[in-house]
């Protein structure tokens, strides 16, 4: 049986709603929960539902829909957004995130460069652009550029962006210049055990390339113990061998 209108405005109301600038009473969690069914709901529906909703609400409900893996939801919440406020750089980036967990690199890195042409100091469009090139092989040279500058900006003390710069002089050649970087992310990592898995890695396969091999293994024994995802260990075990570093030889 499909919510009536009237169940949901009174879901919303029971939830405590929250007013927007244009005076509109919305309440994202108990929105998303109400949508969190959409078989239940026509899209026109859902359109009148949501109707109300200003560019950074329809965003942070993408937010909502993207943390419950419903990407294309999330895409056309981020969508909405962009058509209410076309200068609206954070729902550039984020749209980017989704087409990017969906597989469409080339839409995602279309993406981050609008936003970071609408807002150059957004640094998680230019990080998140930085690192899809970095995944991707491409615009190495445009990335380094891009994010030396936002790491200027913010001080030079955001481990995301150190790691990634420094994987990205790795992945151009310079895995020497690259090192200091993925060295300090080390040290600023220490407590997102994610990242700081990550950075080790990093820190490991520079190492080897730099021909540092008892280092490496040190490294990729940090990076297993903190958590590494398949591919980070297959990356390692390829380089190094895997016996080396999980049974404790140099």
């Amino acid at each position: 049986m499909r919510p009536s209108r009237l169940a949901i405005l009174l879901a919303l109301g029971l939830a405590g709603c929250q007013t927007n600038r244009d005076g509109v009473a919305i309440n994202l969690t108990a929105l998303s929960q109400v949508l969190r069914h959409p078989e239940q709901l026509r899209p026109a529906q859902i359109d009148w539902f949501t109707q109300a909703l200003g560019p950074a609400q329809h965003n942070d409900l993408g937010v909502l829909y993207e943390r419950e893996g419903r990407l294309d939801d999330a895409a056309r919440q981020y969508n909405l957004a962009i058509l209410k406020d076309p200068g609206f750089a954070k729902a550039y980036v984020n749209l980017g995130n989704a087409r990017r967990k969906q597989g469409r690199n080339e839409e995602a890195l279309v993406r981050y460069r609008e936003a970071m042409s609408l807002e150059p100091g957004n640094f998680a469009g230019v990080n998140n652009f930085a690192d899809l090139c970095a995944e991707l092989g491409q615009h190495l040279d445009e990335a380094i550029t891009r994010l030396t500058a936002a790491l200027k900006a913010q001080g030079g003390l955001n481990p995301y962006g150190l790691d990634t710069l420094g994987w990205l002089y790795h992945l151009a050649g310079q895995s020497a210049r690259g090192l200091p970087m993925l060295e300090s992310a080390a040290g600023l990592a220490a407590t997102d055990r994610a990242l700081a898995a990550t950075v080790r890695c990093h820190l490991a396969l520079l190492y080897a390339a730099l021909g540092r091999r008892a280092e490496a293994v040190a490294q990729a024994r940090q990076a297993r113990e903190l958590g590494l995802t398949p591919r980070q260990s297959a990356e390692l075990q390829r380089v190094l061998g895997g016996s080396d570093y999980e049974s404790g030889r140099p």
